[in-house]
Formats: C-alpha cells, sequence, structure tokens
C-alpha cells in the first residue's frame, strides 16, 4: 500500500506542479470569471447618438408620424427589485429578466433626429443625397395594403443605428395601418401585452416554491459537464503518461520497484487527486457566481453529496479504460483505433441530456441510471433536474451498482495492464484484452 501511495503522489506532482497544469486547471478559471466582469463593468459598447435627417418616401400620411414616433419613444428602464423571501429561483429569475430588459437600453439617443417626407423624387436621387451627407439614411416605403420597405444607409453607419431603424420602421408600419383602421396603437399593444408569469411549484409535502424555469435545465448541465469535462481529462492525462512511460521504457524500471497492481493503482489514485484539484477550481467559479446571484440553495446538499460521489465513479470508470487502452498500445497512434468504442461510451451521456432533464423519472431516465458506465453521468442529471428528490431506494441503489461497476472495471484494467505494460509490436484487438482480463 505504501508504494501505491508513493506511486500516486509522484504522479500528482509531476501533473500538478508544472506550468502548463498550473495555467489550465488555475489560471484560466479564474482568467474566466474576471474577463466575464470585467466585459460587463467596462466593455459595454459606446453608442453615440443619431444626429440629422432620414427622408422617408411614400408609406401615406400616417407613416411617417407614426415612424417618428417610434423612433424617440424611451425605451423601457430596467429594475431589479427582490423578490420577497429568499426563494433562489425566483431572484435569479428576477436577474435574468432584468438583465434581458437591460439589453433593449442600449439603444442610440434620437433626441436631434429628424425626418422628413418626399415626394416626386427617385431612388437614385435619395441614394446621391445620402452619399453627399444630405441625409443620413433614407426610407422607401411602396405598396397600400401590402407594404414593402426599403432602407438605404451609408456605409458608416453603426448596427445600433441600423438595428433601430429596422425595428422602427416596422413597427411604424403597423402602426399606421392601425391608424387608418380608426384605431389606437397605444391601445391595442396594451390589450396585447403579454403580463409577467410567476410559476409556483406545489411539492408533495404541502409546501410551495418558486420555479424558474430555465434554472431545471442549465443546473443539471452544469454539474453534469463539470464532472463530465474534468474526468475525461484526468483520464487523458493517464492515458498519455502510461503510453510515454511505457515507450520510453520508464515503465520497466517502475515495475523493477512494485508490482503492475501497485503501479496502476498508484496511477488511478494520483491522477484522481489532479481530477479532484481541477474540479474544485472549476466548482469554486461556478460557487463564485451563484453567490454573487445570492443563489446558491439552488444546489441543496443532497446534490453535492451524489455529485461528489458519482465524480468518484465515473472518474474510475474513465480512468480504468484509458488505463487499459494505455498500457495495451506502444503509442498515441496505436491508441487512436482503441479509444473509438471509448469516446462512443464517454459521449453517451450528452446525448441523454435532453430526455433526463424533461423527464428525470422517465423510463430512459430510469433504466440508463443502472447501465454503466451511463450511471453515474445519469445520476447527477436526475438529481439535480428532478422537481421532487427521487426515490431513496433509486439513488442508493444506482450508486451501488455504479460503484461495483467502477470495481469491475478497475479490476479489468490491472489484468490488461500487467499482461500489456511490457509488451511491444501490434496493438492487440479488443478480443485479445478480453482474453488477457481471463489470464491466469
Amino acid at each position: 500500500m505504501s508504494r501505491t501511495l508513493t506511486i500516486a503522489g509522484r504522479e500528482f506532482r509531476r501533473t500538478v506542479l508544472t506550468k502548463a497544469f498550473f495555467f489550465g486547471a488555475v489560471v484560466v478559471p479564474v482568467i474566466f470569471a474576471g474577463v466575464t466582469i470585467a466585459a460587463d463593468l467596462f466593455l459595454k459598447p459606446t453608442i453615440v447618438p443619431m444626429q440629422g435627417t432620414i427622408a422617408v418616401h411614400g408609406g401615406g400620411p400616417n407613416f411617417t408620424p407614426a415612424f417618428s414616433t417610434e423612433l424617440k419613444t424611451a425605451p423601457e428602464t430596467a429594475t431589479f427589485t427582490v423578490p420577497d423571501g429568499d426563494d433562489a429561483a425566483a431572484i435569479v429569475n428576477a436577474a435574468v429578466e432584468s438583465a434581458a430588459v437591460q439589453q433593449t437600453t442600449d439603444r442610440p439617443d434620437t433626441t436631434n433626429l429628424n425626418l422628413a417626407t418626399v415626394t416626386d423624387i427617385t431612388a437614385d436621387e435619395l441614394r446621391a443625397g445620402i452619399r453627399d451627407d444630405t441625409w443620413i439614411a433614407a426610407l422607401l416605403v411602396t405598396g397600400e395594403d401590402d407594404l414593402r420597405l426599403e432602407l438605404i444607409v451609408p456605409p458608416s453607419m453603426p448596427n445600433s443605428h441600423v438595428e433601430l431603424l429596422e425595428s422602427s420602421a416596422r413597427l411604424a408600419a403597423v402602426d399606421a395601418r392601425l391608424i387608418d383602421q380608426g384605431l389606437s396603437p397605444d391601445e391595442i399593444r396594451r390589450l396585447v401585452d403579454r403580463p409577467p408569469l410567476r410559476t409556483v411549484r406545489l411539492d408533495r409535502e404541502g409546501g410551495e416554491h418558486t420555479e424558474a424555469q430555465w434554472t431545471r435545465w442549465v443546473v443539471p448541465i452544469v454539474m453534469m459537464g463539470l464532472i463530465w469535462m474534468t474526468t475525461f481529462t484526468g483520464g487523458n492525462y493517464l492515458l498519455t503518461s502510461t503510453i510515454e512511460e511505457k515507450s520510453s521504457k520508464v515503465i520497466e524500471v517502475l515495475l523493477s520497484a512494485c508490482g503492475p497492481g501497485e503501479l496502476i493503482h498508484g496511477k488511478i489514485i494520483g491522477f484522481g487527486l489532479v481530477t479532484l484539484v481541477m474540479i474544485a477550481m472549476y466548482a469554486a467559479v461556478a460557487g463564485f457566481f451563484l453567490s454573487m446571484m445570492a443563489a446558491l440553495d439552488l444546489i441543496d446538499v443532497l446534490d453535492i453529496v451524489v455529485s461528489v460521489l458519482c465524480l468518484v465513479m465515473a472518474y474510475l470508470m474513465i480512468a480504468s479504460m484509458m488505463a487499459g487502452v494505455g498500457a495495451a498500445v506502444s503509442d498515441i497512434t496505436e491508441a487512436q483505433s482503441l479509444l473509438g468504442p471509448v469516446t462512443m461510451l464517454i459521449m453517451a451521456p450528452l446525448l441523454l441530456i435532453p430526455v433526463v432533464t424533461e423527464d428525470p423519472e422517465g423510463i430512459v431516465a430510469t433504466v440508463t441510471t443502472f447501465i454503466p458506465p451511463l450511471t453515474p453521468f445519469v445520476l447527477v442529471l436526475r438529481v439535480a433536474a428532478a422537481v421532487e428528490p427521487l426515490p431513496w431506494w433509486e439513488i442508493v441503489a444506482g450508486l451501488i451498482v455504479g460503484f461495483v461497476a467502477a470495481g469491475a472495471m478497475v479490476w479489468a484494467a490491472g489484468r490488461i495492464f500487467r499482461v500489456g505494460i511490457l509488451m511491444q509490436g501490434k496493438p492487440p484487438s479488443p478480443r485479445e484484452m478480453i482474453r488477457w482480463i481471463r489470464y491466469r
């Protein structure tokens, strides 16, 4: 056991105590958090005011006034009011809605913008007027019952100005039609305005809680994504380390000091600690953003406990597959043929995300919980996405099945490692690797 821990410490140090790992696992998450905050604070675009005259050709007597009204209507002001109580879903939902409204306020100032209705002029003359700065833009309105709009802008006009002109022109066309029918556009908008909606979900114990619908799929995907990304990265470190040491004959020196079982177990433990470092950094960044939104209680204790257990389970499964492949080949090129089935197994949980998050207690979600190596990924998705806690027996049974399968996979990887680690030449076929597992 002491030699296994010694090997684990060696693998941990030679991986973690490198500039590349420090930059990828520590610096990158910190930079990501810093850039996200800095972009929100300092990188907002400066939108210049719209000044000058826009020529409007056609559209009838009501179009130009309606166009002017739409251009100069003040945008809705973004306000964020913290909902009553400490419901994290309600707080996050209010923050998201406020951010969405804030985006609509980033529009140009049109205080000094004028409209001029022009007649008896051709489209070519309008274009010439834009080129010589008589007008900053021109709008051609053709047709009567079926209006058609053509916006002509100079090459230097910013995108924000163009977007405002486009949206205002379309709304003005609708307003002009309503006014022609004797209707009030403001009254019509008031009648068709969609009111805010608050979803309250009842639970089986008689309580209730506010639900932000998007959190039901964002939180599970983020949790499962962290586990998938870090375990796959840790397993890939194990694969490349094993292949490098085998091709450079370092593995023979190591085997002179310990047995194959001690070596592979030490490698798995060592790179498992590397995986924990990575997950800790990314989880810290995720927790930082949740704390900024006062939404840490979107993830309860059960989610965290099950996620940690699923992380260990997923790593053991992926690491055993990677270690087996690394021991069977002599270089990374040979590993590609054997990594195909492994990659398919690792990618399979990503295909199940829509099905599991939509119905965490459905047949597909329940069945795949007990199919290794899908078990850890599906289980963490179900626990995080379920509105009501899953039956305790399903969680316990899933964990038991998963850890039994993980133990069997580690055992099988050890058998492959014992035979293949000193072999050179043609890489084995999957059938040969199965025979290696059965060798006494």
